[in-house]
């Protein structure tokens, strides 16, 4: 009998692992249905975000398309033309008085082609990036800076102070000339060729102002108020010359804007066809 008992004990504790064993695997594969559960509703939650992020993608698409448009056709689905389209240009030199048949023919030829990259080179290896580009007796000033600033670097050079050194400058100026890789204001003068480009202002001025320039330009179309002041103010002593500088990669009309000031030019028009394009724009 004692050995039947210990045989029957033997029995359970065999039994007794299996059964845990058993309600281990449940408990694992409960949790990993639970896991496979809580994976796929994850799933679908991602899967509705970029279905949502995805017509977002395609309203926002359509939306911007629209505002272009109206902004092109001015809002109304009319298609806008450009102040200096070709034949807005024709048109402005009929109004200034030039010969139109002389002027149509040389805009179309493209013979004042040459003449504005003349200019746009020399512009490229003086440093000029963007327009306006001004250079006062020689010192570089980039952007359109407001007439304060104008008058700071012309009245030191008709008195004499002007010198190549930040320092002696505005604390103003002295914060575009002190960084070298940034110099808006270059006070170290160099010396520019004229060359035939148009000029404005008494010929023996004591300060000449050049101005690399693009018709298209709206920081250009700012700065042409103020050199207009400028030649007001200083009537008798700044002389200003004209060099092109079309940006195209940026403004589709600039290239034949300039093309017609040149144009223009030929016929001794060209500061009337010069303002004529500018103020068409707001200017």
């Amino acid at each position: 009998m004692a050995k039947k008992k210990e045989t029957s004990k033997k029995k359970v504790e065999i039994k007794t692992p299996s059964v845990l064993t058993a309600k281990v695997k449940t408990a694992d594969v409960m949790s990993t249905e639970s896991q496979v559960k809580r994976l796929g509703l994850q799933f679908n939650l991602i899967s509705v975000l970029i279905v949502v992020l995805f017509i977002f993608q395609i309203y926002t698409y359509y939306q911007v398309r629209n505002i272009s448009k109206n902004v092109v056709a001015g809002g109304n689905g009319t298609a806008v033309e450009s102040p200096l389209s070709q034949d807005n240009l024709i048109k402005y030199a009929d109004e200034i008085g030039i010969n139109k048949k002389d002027f149509t023919k040389c805009l179309e030829s493209g013979e004042a082609t040459a003449r504005v990259e003349v200019d746009s080179k020399q512009g490229a290896e003086l440093g000029v990036q963007g327009t306006p580009g001004f250079f006062i007796n020689g010192k570089f000033l980039g952007g359109a800076f407001p007439i304060e600033t104008f008058r700071e670097i012309i009245d030191k050079e008709l008195d004499g102070s002007a010198t190549g050194n930040c320092t002696d400058y505005s604390e103003q100026l002295q914060t575009y000339c002190a960084d070298e890789n940034n110099q808006a204001f270059k006070p170290l003068a160099v010396n520019i060729s004229l060359g035939d480009s148009p000029s404005i202002g008494p010929k023996d001025a004591p300060v000449t102002i050049i101005e690399f320039s693009d018709f298209e330009c709206p920081f250009c179309a700012r700065a042409y108020t103020t050199v207009k002041q400028i030649q007001q103010e200083y009537a008798d002593s700044v002389k200003v010359v004209y060099k092109q500088l079309p940006l195209t990669n940026l403004h589709p009309n600039a290239q034949k804007a300039a093309e017609a000031s040149v144009c223009a030019d030929d016929q001794g028009k060209f500061w009337k066809m010069h303002d004529k394009m500018f103020e068409s724009q707001g200017a």
